[in-house]
């Protein structure tokens, strides 16, 4: 046996008691379910079936983060073939400073050895994004991982949206990748609505002065023809009631007083006639004229 399958599996028997879990308390649902992957992880490892381990190890991690188990997945990717999967797991457990020493050179110096054909990729911009290439899958901002050489579609979701870019790359090369960002367009800040303002109503028209004088000339005038004629009707009765007067040889005091009381309305009406005609013919002559 090499030495690598024989580290892994050391460790991978080492971690099976219950001090690889005590340094992340998690809660017990939690902590079960991670050490229940880790035995099938360590199973699966026994029987050689190193890819299902390690799939079952980053199962556990997920859990329950350890480097250890992280350590322990890369050893099993190594032992699949799948370097690229192994360079990435290294990294990850050496990224965490609680792996022990003997643990950690080991790290280094498998890693050391697997990245000389392989690719590193570095993404450190958007936090947020989420990340897909190869056997990467959604892994978010920032991450490190490792590529075989050749040419890569490199998925990117980010605020909802989704892009694509590609990307060669070359063995024994390190990436500081810029991602080709989907491009969200930021709504525009709403308008705030105006305050409510009183309604300013138009002013009224200034007054047609002209026009109203004429209407009053014209109603002095008319009130003015109306005292005429009830003048006039008034003076018949006057003549009448003096004839009849006469005719009594000047004795009948009835007629005389009608005719007085006849005469004296009579001339008050001539009279109202007159001032009501003369202002409705100064009003007509006086009123303003409007030019266009």
């Amino acid at each position: 046996m090499s030495r690598t399958p024989f580290v892994a599996w050391a460790l991978a028997l080492a971690l099976s008691s219950n001090s690889a879990w005590a340094v992340d308390a998690q809660p017990a649902n939690s902590t079960d379910l991670a050490r229940q992957r880790f035995q099938e992880a360590a199973q699966a490892y026994q029987e050689g079936r190193y890819s299902a381990a390690a799939s079952l190890f980053e199962a556990a991690d997920r859990l329950a983060p350890h480097p250890s188990t992280r350590y322990n997945a890369a050893t099993a990717w190594e032992q699949a073939g799948e370097f690229a999967r192994a360079a990435t797991g290294y990294e990850a457990s050496l990224a965490l400073d609680r792996l022990d020493p003997g643990r950690r050179e080991i790290a280094e110096e498998r890693l050391a050895s697997l990245k000389e054909s392989l690719a590193r990729v570095r993404i450190a911009q958007p936090l947020g994004a989420l990340v897909t290439v190869d056997h990467v899958q959604r892994a978010p901002v920032p991450t490190i991982f490792y590529l075989r050489p050749g040419d890569y579609d490199i998925g990117v979701e980010y605020r909802g949206a989704t892009s694509a870019q590609q990307k060669e790359v070359l063995a024994g090369q390190d990436y500081d990748l810029k991602l080709d960002l989907p491009f969200m367009a930021t709504p525009a800040p709403p308008v705030p609505s105006p305050p409510p303002s009183t309604p300013v109503l138009p002013a009224a028209p200034p007054p047609d002065l002209g026009e109203t004088q004429k209407t009053w000339a014209w109603v002095s005038v008319g009130t003015g023809i109306a005292l005429g004629g009830a003048a006039i009707v008034l003076g018949l009765r006057a003549l009448s009631a003096r004839d009849r007067y006469a005719e009594s040889g000047n004795t009948s005091r009835a007629d005389y007083n009608q005719a007085s009381d006849l005469r004296l309305a009579t001339n008050m009406l001539w009279g109202g006639a007159t001032v009501a005609g003369a202002t409705g013919l100064l009003l007509m002559l006086t009123a303003p004229t409007v030019e266009f």
